[in-house]
């Protein structure tokens, strides 16, 4: 059975560390802290550009994974946490030990990373 008090707070505790981790992001992103207008040295816009790409990609990983415990909590507090958004089914008890945040079984979310990796 599962102790949806506890999934909850671990689902909760996930979010905030991201929600820190993207708060993190944005202070170290280049682009966030600088006038873009103003190129002081050649070859340092380059460098704060990649860096800036960086921060861009691994923010959308974050809000990707954030949205995923949004959509979480939201089931928890509907009472239909643990059900497969796709296939309605019953998600695998040992599936939410290890993702609490799951929103798809084993078998619709390996289908969907398929479909996304074509």
């Amino acid at each position: 059975m599962i102790n949806i008090e506890k999934i909850r707070q671990k689902v909760e505790k996930q979010r905030n560390l991201i929600l820190s981790k993207i708060r993190r992001l944005k202070k170290d992103d280049p682009f966030a802290n600088e006038d873009r207008s103003i190129i002081e040295e050649p070859g340092t816009d380059a460098q704060s550009l990649f860096s800036h790409e960086q921060v861009a990609v691994f923010e959308g990983k974050l809000k990707n994974d954030l949205n995923e415990i949004e959509k979480a909590l939201t089931k928890i507090k509907k009472g239909t946490y643990g059900i497969c958004d796709n296939c309605g089914k019953k998600i695998d008890e040992k599936r939410l030990e290890v993702k609490p945040q799951a929103i798809y079984c084993l078998s619709c979310e390996k289908k969907l990373e398929s479909k996304a990796g074509s």
